[in-house]
């Protein structure tokens, strides 16, 4: 088990909220009726089709925000958690799992726009790897990131590859 405990959940026909007791286990978020009963949940979400968790806007901001949503390839659905904290634990919580089942395996897919990124560089770090860095401005945040140490295979073609890319 990864994370437990109450959440409200909007249903899908009916406005209001219902209070359930949430276990998010494996790649699956079930909700119970009685946290006391585990065997028969009311309802489960397969994660492996979510595509984020966020936490709502609200009128005080995103950080004054207790309610919630999860974005699957087929619908939006929306929680409510008892406090600010909780439910940023509970996004982050999920966006993990969303994220580790898009990308099972030795390998991470990151999608960049080219015209982010400002830098690049090879960055030996591991004896038995090539890495190299990217240094990325976000653009909503006006901030820059350094994505770091990548492991590939061949790091000198790909860094002609970018070095390409980023020229044209």
């Amino acid at each position: 088990m990864i994370k437990s405990g109450s959440l409200s959940k909007r249903g899908k026909n009916n406005p209001k909220y219902h209070r359930y007791w949430f276990v998010l286990k494996g790649d699956v978020l079930s909700y119970y009726e009685n946290p006391g009963d585990l065997y028969f949940p009311s309802g489960t979400i397969d994660l492996r089709y979510g595509v984020q968790a966020s936490v709502h806007e609200s009128d005080k901001g995103k950080e004054h925000s207790t309610y919630f949503d999860i974005t699957t390839t087929d619908r939006v659905l929306h929680f409510k958690a008892d406090s600010v904290p909780s439910a940023k634990e509970w996004v982050k919580a999920l966006n993990k799992i969303i994220f580790r089942s898009h990308n099972d395996g030795d390998g991470v897919k990151i999608v960049l726009p080219i015209v982010s990124i400002f830098g690049l560089e090879e960055s030996p770090v591991l004896e038995f790897a090539d890495t190299f860095r990217l240094d990325v401005l976000d653009q909503a945040e006006h901030t820059t990131d350094e994505v770091s140490q990548f492991m590939i295979g061949n790091v000198e073609s790909l860094l002609n590859f970018l070095v390409l890319l980023l020229i044209l």
